[in-house]
């Protein structure tokens, strides 16, 4: 059976993570497969997202997200509600940064980390059709398009070795913590 391009991403970006010159914990959180005439007698539990990673005292609790689209819609079966909220719940731990990573795949297979607060405020404009807003890309009410990535996000530069793609994680690190608010 073949590996579906969503889990291409998951594979690519953890052997990124565990493929650098400093120490980084990373774990993937599996997903439990139930057989199809299974599903409605079996209950199992949701994961909460999709991976942890701890570096320099930090935790980041990731959901990642891989489209060959230029957006990633809100339906619940792209980018579920129970997701949203944990990765919020994670988020108000000192030394946690938590947000979606998305892996727009074609033409140029670009990756954005959207920390989750930016992405809760932009789902909340675009939904509530809020029109005073500093997007310079136009809003979407379904969905979360590219151009508002490269807005509220943090680009994970990678390149693509001879299948398989290497992603720049320490860099987005370093990016990721230099931009928490810094308090006094």
């Amino acid at each position: 059976m073949a590996v579906k391009e969503g889990k291409k991403f998951e594979e690519n970006f953890q052997s990124s993570a565990e493929n650098v010159d400093e120490k980084i914990f990373f774990t993937r959180i599996k997903d439990t497969f139930i057989p199809p005439d299974l599903r409605q007698r079996v209950k199992v539990t949701k994961n909460d997202y999709d991976c942890m990673m701890f570096a320099r005292s930090h935790l980041f609790t990731l959901e990642l997200k891989s489209t060959k689209e230029n957006r990633f819609s809100f339906d619940e079966s792209i980018i579920k509600q129970h997701q949203i909220d944990k990765l919020v719940e994670a988020n108000t731990y000192e030394g946690v940064i938590s947000g979606f990573v998305m892996n727009f795949r074609e033409p140029q297979n670009r990756v954005f980390f959207v920390p989750i607060q930016e992405f809760v405020k932009y789902q909340y404009i675009a939904q509530n059709q809020i029109k005073e807003n500093k997007y310079k890309v136009k809003i979407n009410k379904s969905s979360i398009p590219i151009g508002i990535c490269e807005e509220i996000g943090i680009e994970i530069k990678g390149f693509k070795k001879k299948v398989n793609w290497h992603y720049h994680i320490k860099e987005f690190i370093t990016e990721a913590i230099n931009s928490l608010p810094q308090t006094v």
